[in-house]
């Protein structure tokens, strides 16, 4: 499909923002091209290029950019799909990349770049939201309004992903000084999500909707809907399941937003559905070697299409639906209990195989090169399967992968758009997917509106092409977890999920048993060599081997440590339980 054109917000004054709060030179000599903060802040104009410096801040800090001192880029994807109980963190071998398989087995400790990373970087990212809220007030436009609130939605987001993942992280609600060390919120992990609601609700007051599917541009910015989401979301994490569904029926109300119909699932994580109708909020991913961010962008964007990439290497030849061709960690593997009760629930159905796929399926139903043979017809699904310039070619397989692979994240031919190997799709952030199945969940835990929460979870389901007779027949938390589990896979909510609902069992098995995948075609013993295409697995536990302690602790890994670092230079910040070297 012809990529569609990105709506971005365009950058404007960045560097005058970025550098509004150096102090002038010893020397008293004036530097050219640097606006004064004393004049700076004051117009429209400049709560505009605030938000643009907010907005991108964001991307870079969240979505995409390495982090000083660290190697990882896109440390809040990892962090926070890698823990959960369906996938596995795809190497090319085991100790390849061990910084996902670390967090995936939960091996990881306080010292963690993934961990580090995504903490330090958010609270980068609060800061961009705070110079706006520091130095523009109410009252005096109605583009500063909207800013304003722009930048408390975009706050109350970051302090909520950081309530999710560490309990009590200090609110940081105004730029600090060199001399502040904030503490843990006293309000507790509670008390913070419903901070982060109320920032919402007051901000909404100054947001508009988004006006319909043709408004792509609202995908990209903080709308009333989307504070409304996050008000929504808050409210649930903290067990206010009745003051959650008022927000977020808003929402479904009034937001101006739908499901894409089935048969363009695909397009939800490529560059072809930026801004459709369904996206509640993602970061516009914008390439442009003119901006000097443009080198972060690339490797960034370039590490975030490997986490999800299969290993090009591994294979004879690369489908043409996988966009890049010769690189990849091998595509985040899929656990096959998951998998295994994904087909029985959905079958063929748009959201499955657009989620995940089999082995023979990555063999006969994908496009290759030669999938025409030489007197010009198509090959049937036999000669695929016994077709020796297809499937895999090194007989290590994929560590990390058994029989299905996923297939929702990889990067697409557009999303690359004639470059190797980096994606300028969007980082989808919310979905409206999301907010029904919110509320449905909501209505489950409360048993009010049981009918409307049914009829949100039979809008998920039609559009996902489920078979009739896995219809929902009422609104229960039963069927609530395991559309969610389905619908919402690689999208930072599974191990935040299970953590709130007790529903650890998977985790705790988390690295006990890693699947590799091989092809008895190409098999080098001579004894079970075949001459058609016939997957198997071998599973290992490389960890009990090493003498490591892997899986899922309770009383530990319901949270993420607080960095090293941080606790090191701030003696305010106190450890969350289990993390702390006295006790373990």
């Amino acid at each position: 499909m012809k990529a569609m054109k990105k709506y971005i917000l365009p950058f404007v004054c960045i560097a005058g923002l970025l550098t509004a709060s150096c102090s002038q030179s010893r020397l008293d000599i004036d530097q050219k091209g640097v606006i004064p903060e004393e004049a700076f802040y004051i117009t429209d104009e400049d709560a505009e290029s605030a938000a643009t410096a907010m907005y991108h801040g964001f991307l870079t800090n969240m979505c995409t950019v390495k982090a000083i001192g660290a190697n990882i880029y896109v440390g809040y994807l990892f962090a926070f799909n890698l823990p959960g109980d369906d996938i596995y963190a795809a190497c090319k071998e085991y100790g390849n990349n061990d910084f996902q398989a670390a967090v995936d087995e939960f091996r990881f400790d306080p010292s963690s770049d993934i961990i580090s990373t995504t903490y330090r970087n958010s609270y980068l990212a609060i800061y961009y939201c705070n110079l706006i809220t520091d130095h523009f007030k109410y009252g005096e436009s109605a583009i500063k309004d909207r800013v304003i609130s722009e930048a408390r939605v975009m706050r109350a987001w970051l302090h909520m992903t950081l309530a999710i993942g560490w309990g009590t992280p200090p609110l940081i609600d105004h730029v600090l000084t060199g001399a502040d060390k904030p503490s843990n919120f006293e309000g507790g992990q509670k008390g913070l999500l419903e901070w982060c609601a109320k920032e919402c609700e007051e901000a909404a007051k100054y947001l508009d909707y988004r006006k319909g599917a043709s408004d792509k541009e609202a995908a990209v910015k903080v709308t009333k809907g989307f504070a409304q989401a996050v008000q929504g979301k808050a409210l649930l994490y903290a067990g206010e399941y009745e003051k959650a569904m008022v927000p977020l029926k808003e929402v479904m109300t009034n937001g101006g937003y739908s499901l894409v119909p089935g048969e363009r699932m695909q397009e939800l994580f490529h560059i072809e559905g930026d801004g459709n109708e369904e996206k509640v909020f993602e970061a516009s991913v914008v390439n442009n070697n003119n901006l000097s961010t443009f080198t972060q962008l690339f490797r960034s964007t370039w590490q975030h299409a490997n986490m999800w990439c299969w290993r090009g290497d591994r294979f004879q030849a690369v489908p043409k639906e996988v966009g890049m061709r010769s690189n990849g960690w091998g595509g985040l593997g899929v656990r096959t209990d998951f998998a295994e009760e994904f087909i029985a629930n959905d079958g063929d159905s748009y959201r499955r195989k657009y989620s995940i796929i089999s082995y023979e399926e990555v063999l006969t139903e994908l496009s290759y090169p030669n999938d025409v043979k030489e007197d010009g017809t198509p090959m049937t699904h036999e000669e695929k399967m016994k077709d020796p310039k297809r499937g895999l070619k090194d007989i290590r397989g994929l560590y990390g992968n058994g029989e299905y692979l996923q297939l929702k994240r990889i990067v697409s031919p557009e999303d690359v758009a004639g470059h190797v190997n980096w994606s300028e799709a969007n980082f989808v952030i919310m979905r409206y997917a999301e907010v029904l199945l919110m509320y449905a969940e909501c209505c489950a835990q409360t048993g009010k509106d049981l009918q409307g929460g049914l009829e949100a979870i039979l809008e998920i389901q039609k559009r996902a092409g489920i078979p009739e007779k896995n219809y929902a027949t009422a609104c229960t938390m039963d069927v609530v977890k395991k559309e969610k589990k389905f619908e919402l896979f690689t999208e930072s909510c599974r191990w935040a999920d299970c953590v709130r609902w007790g529903d650890i069992a998977g985790m705790e098995k988390s690295g006990t048993s890693i699947p590799t995948l091989y092809d008895h075609m190409i098999d080098p013993d001579e004894s079970t060599r075949t001459d058609y295409h016939s997957p198997y697995v071998i599973y290992r536990d490389y960890n009990g081997q090493a003498g490591k302690r892997v899986g899922f602790q309770k009383g530990k890994h319901e949270l993420f440590p607080f960095p090293t670092l941080e606790v090191s230079i701030n003696p305010n910040i106190r450890q969350n339980p289990g993390w702390s070297s006295a006790e373990e």
